[in-house]
């Protein structure tokens, strides 16, 4: 359904992600939406909003694309190409250096690792698979690259600390299980856990 691989260990030293059908971006129950108010941020949809409180509640950010969107259903943690850039979330386009760490599909970038998705893969309404990646990176890389774009999120604040690689399948378990139960989603089996440094 789904594959993952890592082509610069060095900045990513785990990557996991799990799938899931039957996903419907619906509006979040109010005790999820009332969580992420006190913590400041703003709701967005089922599936945003899990991935953001289970951060909130283990430390490990997350990100869900919308598989359908990805070629070849497939994601690689590589370093940016020269001359590519990328529309993020916040519709912004921004261009890449070579140093940068992005997760890419196929052919193009889909987000820069651990500070922000891009628009083209983003969960709409019309989502129904998500792929949910949840993987380590390096701290000082997710520095540079936030400070170099002027760009820092809940996620690279977290990422820049350092967080320990063994944590990042226990946090998709959880909000997979969240997805399940609160959105009636489907989770396949298995996680892809790509460990190219033990």
């Amino acid at each position: 359904v789904a594959s993952a691989a890592v082509e610069a260990p060095d900045l990513c030293p785990r990557y996991s992600a799990c799938v899931l059908g039957d996903v419907r971006p619906m509006p979040s129950p109010l005790w999820l939406q009332q969580c992420l108010r006190w913590a400041g941020m703003r709701a967005i949809n089922l599936v945003v909003d899990v991935t953001n409180y289970v951060m909130l509640e283990t430390g490990q950010p997350l990100h869900a694309f919308d598989l359908e969107r990805l070629r070849g259903r497939r994601v690689v943690a590589r370093r940016a190409r020269p001359g590519e850039t990328i529309r993020t979330l916040d519709g912004v386009e921004r261009e890449l250096e070579p140093d940068m760490l992005v997760i890419a599909d196929r052919e193009v970038p889909q987000a820069i690792a651990g500070i922000m998705g891009g628009a083209e893969a983003e969960v709409s309404p019309a989502t129904r698979w998500i792929l949910v990646e949840s993987a380590s990176f390096s701290g000082p890389s997710i520095r540079r690259t936030s400070r170099r774009l002027g760009l820092r999120t809940e996620a690279s604040a977290r990422f820049e600390k350092g967080l320990d690689p063994h944590q990042t399948v226990p946090a998709l378990v959880r909000a997979a299980s969240l997805l399940v139960e609160l959105g009636g989603a489907r989770a396949l089996p298995g996680v892809l856990d790509v460990c190219p440094v033990p």
